[in-house]
C-alpha cells in the first residue's frame, strides 16, 4: 500500500543509526508506512501496549506523519536481510527552564513471530547504553502493561529496576527505572575521558518566548479540538497559544498524553505566565482563564476555562463541566 503522504519540510532526524550483532536500528523514515500500520493495527500487539489499535489506514496516516516528524523512532531490522520486526521509541522529557534532559523513556513492539528469540533484550541493551552514553540522560523509565510480563522481565534483564505501579485506561502497569550513575557502576564504565563514542550531541531548542515577552496576549480563545485522544494537554496549550497542536507537539515533544510537568514546561516555553495548581472545592470560583484537571470514569483529562465556558479539546464549547467529569485541580493563567 502506497500512500499520499506530506511530511514536514526540513525535518532532521534526531538520531543516527545504531547496530547490534543481528539488527540495524534506523530512524523512522516517511517509507516504513505500510510496515508501521501491519503493527498498528494488529490486536495482539497492541494489547501489550499504551497504543489504541487503528484499523483505516486513512485514519492513521496522520499518526505516522507525526511519528516520523518526532524524530524518537527507531526502526528494527534484520543487518543480514533488511526485514522490518518492529519498532522502538526513545523519548526525551526536557526541562525547558534548564534547557536539558530531565529523563527518558522507551518503548518497543516486535511483530509476533519474532518474540522470544533476544531480539527486545538486544535492542533494550543497545538502546539504553545510546541514552546513558550519547544523550546522557540522567535516568529512563520503561512501562509494563501487567497483560505483558514478557516486557518486565526483558527490562529487569537489562538492569531496569520496579520502581511503582500505576494504573491507565487499558489497566494496571508497572514502570521500572534505569539511572545512569548505576549503569555507569553496573558495567564499569570509565567515564574519567568524557568521550562521547556515538559523536552525537542532542540539540534542543531554546525558546524564543519568556514572560517579559509571551507568544501573545490572551483575549480570546479559538477553539482546538484534539485529533486524537491522547492530545488534549497539547490541544489546552494550542487554545491558549493560538498555534496548531501540531507545533505543541513539537514543543512538549511527544504526541502522547501529558503530564503536570509537561504542561508547565509548555506554559513556560510560550512566555505564559500562570499560579501554581491549586485544588478546587465547591465554594471556589475559578479564575477568567484557567486549565483544569479532570477526572473522567477511565481516565484523567485537561480542559481549559475561559470567562464562563469551557473549552474542552474532547467535548466542545460547553456552559458547563464536561459530563461524567470530576474537577480536581485547577491552573490560573495570568492575564
Amino acid at each position: 500500500m502506497r500512500m499520499n503522504i506530506h511530511f514536514k519540510k526540513g525535518v532532521e532526524k534526531m538520531y543516527p543509526v545504531l547496530e547490534t550483532k543481528r539488527l540495524v536500528l534506523r530512524p523512522l523514515q516517511d517509507n516504513d508506512f505500510d510496515n508501521m500500520f501491519k503493527i498498528a493495527s494488529n490486536p495482539k500487539i497492541i494489547e501489550t501496549m499504551e497504543w489504541d489499535l487503528w484499523n483505516d489506514p486513512e485514519i492513521y496516516k496522520k499518526e505516522f506523519i507525526n511519528q516520523v516528524n518526532s524524530g524518537v523512532y527507531f526502526t528494527i531490522r534484520k543487518k543480514k536481510t533488511n526485514v522490518f520486526i518492529g519498532f522502538f521509541i526513545l523519548l526525551n522529557f526536557i526541562d525547558k527552564k534548564k534547557n536539558n534532559v530531565k529523563y527518558s523513556q522507551i518503548c518497543t513492539a516486535l511483530f509476533p513471530k519474532y518474540w522470544g528469540k533476544g531480539f527486545c533484550t538486544e535492542v533494550t541493551e543497545k538502546i539504553t547504553h545510546f541514552a546513558f552514553m550519547g544523550i546522557k540522560t540522567p535516568w529512563i523509565c520503561a512501562n509494563q502493561l501487567h497483560i505483558n510480563h514478557a516486557a518486565g522481565k526483558v527490562l529487569q534483564k537489562c538492569g531496569y529496576s520496579f520502581h511503582a505501579n500505576y494504573k491507565m485506561e487499558k489497566g494496571p502497569y508497572d514502570q521500572y527505572r534505569y539511572i545512569r550513575e548505576d549503569y555507569i557502576k553496573n558495567n564499569s564504565i570509565d567515564i574519567s575521558k568524557d568521550e562521547n563514542i556515538y559523536d552525537f550531541s542532542l540539540l534542543i531548542k531554546k525558546s524564543p518566548y519568556s514572560y517579559e515577552k509571551p507568544i501573545r496576549k490572551i483575549n480570546g480563545i479559538k477553539y482546538v479540538k484534539e485529533p486524537t485522544g491522547y492530545l488534549c494537554g497539547q490541544s489546552v496549550i494550542a487554545m491558549l497559544a493560538n498555534v496548531s497542536v501540531d507545533e505543541v507537539i513539537d514543543v512538549i515533544g511527544h504526541d502522547k498524553g501529558t503530564s503536570v510537568a509537561e504542561i508547565g514546561n509548555a506554559l513556560t516555553w510560550y512566555g505564559i505566565k500562570h499560579n501554581k495548581r491549586q485544588p478546587y472545592t465547591k465554594d471556589k470560583k475559578l479564575p477568567d482563564i484557567c486549565i483544569l484537571s479532570l477526572k473522567l470514569p477511565k481516565y484523567g483529562h485537561w480542559s481549559l476555562y475561559y470567562k464562563g465556558k469551557y473549552y474542552d479539546p474532547e467535548f466542545g464549547i460547553l456552559k458547563e463541566c464536561p459530563p461524567n467529569a470530576k474537577l480536581n485541580h485547577y491552573w490560573e493563567i495570568m492575564k
